[in-house]
């Protein structure tokens, strides 16, 4: 089972030809934003030790035992990819807009006995990631995608015309059956293709990915004598991710070398599924303008499913046509992510303002990728995939600080999120991630209105044609409008 796939890290793409799940799913899959409500994005996501707030839960359950009322809040979020890349002086910018919900939840307040102040229940859902991004790159080879499928059949002593379709029905089949690889005319088992004679052939590279990751939970949470605020929490993380990629080559016009005016790959995954995790955490409050937070969250535990397909059309000078497709490609496999500690101090200034601080502490070497055999195996093997992750990923150290004053009946925020590089120097890769936010809001009698926005800033190389060492030099911005509506009663 072969085809191209997009291996998205935070920061890195990359596109190789090879089998269909790898690493870089499991660290996709392992990699959190943190997303929520308005006012928890002002604030970078630093909630850790401050509590009552719905997004926050995600990160320390304990911070449900603060709140002493019930709550319910609402948010929308509008996501603007933009993308420039850069290949030898060619610039194309390119990106996504997309709108999503990212937040949504109730928090019901009852009052406790024996010390205990209250005792909080909590529901619903967080959005973890974004997967909404949009690249194009223009580009020129003098060697063809194509001397890959040449490759393949030519491997192994070579191959019948016959034998083709049954032997390499994802991948050399459709330049077979696209007229773009043909056998030799003195020799039936080898091949050559359409383009291997031209040069200066133009290149268009699209990559395109949708979807998102959230979080829906159900939360238990206790105070203690307004010391102690403590919190428990069950993730059913999702996934629904979408990868599009449109790969062409085109000849110039005066070459006369070839039959052939283009050809276009387009390759299509959608992964879907969910998990389960276990997340606990406290708030200790050591003085009325101190307090200490922190929570461990277990592994998540992924069962999900790859849907794919590949089609391949070409097109001669003389305007004549042809297109094959793949079969459509199905398979499940398990991915556990790493556990998380959260560790968190806030500063309360009087009625003023607050500051808080996250550490965060993720371990991406301990993430593994597995085949689902819950519907039957096909003995498929990842001890490579799970070596490369304990050879090439690292523990990661995420920081988040955010800071919020009071101006009744007004609310001014600001905050910054560093999420550290989970790949180590074997790979030569820097995927940290730099996110920037500020808000406002207003709170009253029995309701709240936040506004924030963020923008996100990494780096990227996209591959072009990896056997020909083509990569093009990627920067990107994400941009984070979200609103937030809620009442407390």
């Amino acid at each position: 089972m072969k085809r191209f796939s997009l291996l998205l890290i935070s920061i890195t793409m990359f596109v190789s030809f090879t089998k269909a799940q790898n690493e870089f799913d499991a660290l996709r899959y392992s990699t959190l934003d943190y997303y929520g409500e308005a006012r928890f994005n002002a604030m970078g996501g630093s909630f850790g030790a401050l509590g009552a707030n719905m997004s926050a839960l995600s990160i320390n359950p304990g911070g449900l035992g603060v709140y002493n009322s019930s709550d319910f809040s609402f948010s929308t979020s509008f996501h603007n990819n933009y993308t420039e890349s850069n290949y030898k002086g060619n610039r194309i910018t390119d990106g996504k807009l997309n709108f999503h919900i990212g937040n949504i939840g109730l928090v019901g307040s009852f009052k406790g006995n024996g010390g205990w102040e209250a005792v909080n229940l909590a529901i619903g859902y967080n959005r973890t990631n974004n997967y909404n991004t949009s690249i194009s790159i223009k580009s020129s080879t003098d060697s063809s995608l194509l001397i890959n499928y040449v490759n393949e059949l030519n491997s192994n002593g070579g191959i019948m015309e016959e034998n083709i379709i049954d032997a390499y029905p994802f991948s050399s089949n459709l330049a077979y059956q696209t007229c773009l690889v043909n056998p030799l005319i003195n020799d039936s088992l080898h091949y050559n293709h359409v383009f291997a004679n031209s040069k200066n052939l133009s290149q268009l590279t699209n990559y395109e990915t949708r979807g998102g990751a959230g979080e829906m939970y159900f939360a238990l949470g206790g105070n203690y004598s307004d010391k102690l605020y403590v919190g428990a929490l069950i993730g059913i993380p999702t996934v629904n991710y979408v990868y599009d990629r449109n790969y062409s080559e085109t000849s110039e016009t005066t070459d006369t070398l070839t039959d052939f005016k283009n050809f276009t790959a387009h390759d299509y995954v959608k992964t879907t599924g969910a998990g389960v995790n276990f997340k606990i955490g406290m708030i200790y409050k050591i003085s009325d303008w101190f307090r200490f937070g922190t929570a461990f969250h277990t592994p998540s535990i992924y069962s999900l499913a790859d849907d794919y397909e590949t089609t391949l059309s070409s097109e001669k000078k003389d305007g004549t046509t042809y297109s094959e497709t793949t079969p459509y490609g199905s398979f499940n496999y398990v991915v556990t992510t790493p556990y998380r500690l959260v560790t968190s101090a806030s500063f309360i200034i009087g009625r003023y303002g607050v500051i808080n601080a996250d550490y965060e502490i993720v371990d991406y070497s301990t993430a593994r990728i597995k085949e689902d055999n819950t519907y039957g195996s096909v003995g498929a093997d990842f001890s490579v995939e799970n070596q490369n992750i304990r050879t090439n990923f690292q523990s990661t150290h995420n920081i988040r600080v955010g800071t919020e004053w009071r101006v009744d009946p007004f609310r001014i925020r600001a905050g910054y999120r560093l999420q550290g590089n989970s790949i180590n120097e074997n790979m030569n890769i820097d995927n940290s991630a730099s996110i920037y936010s500020g808000g406002v809001g207003i709170k009253g009698e029995g309701y709240y209105f936040d506004i924030s926005y963020s923008l996100k800033t990494y780096d990227s190389q996209t591959i072009i044609l990896e056997e020909q060492n083509q990569f093009a030099a990627t920067q990107l911005k994400d941009h984070y409008l979200t609103f937030t509506l809620g009442f407390r009663f």
